[in-house]
């Protein structure tokens, strides 16, 4: 039971992963933006696309950063 809470951080690590992989493959994936009704649109969704990912990957690192150094902090001042 003392790597409990290892186990806990690497299940919710994996949770957020695949839930931010599900967002970008199922949501973001599919969409389309029309906003001149030409072949520029192409260009504005892949752009739009681009952004939200980069964004949302971004995100993630931070997120995953902080609960690392949640855990280890609380590891580390345990000891």
């Amino acid at each position: 039971m003392r790597l409990f809470g290892l186990f806990a951080l690497i299940f919710i690590m994996w949770s957020m992963i695949m839930l931010v992989s599900y967002f970008l493959i199922f949501i973001i994936g599919p969409l389309h933006i029309n906003v001149f009704n030409n072949s520029t649109d192409g260009l504005i969704s892949s752009i739009v696309k681009a952004s939200l990912a980069i964004g949302l990957v971004v995100v993630l690192i931070l997120l995953l950063g902080i609960l690392k150094t949640k855990y280890l902090r609380k590891t580390l001042l345990k000891s």
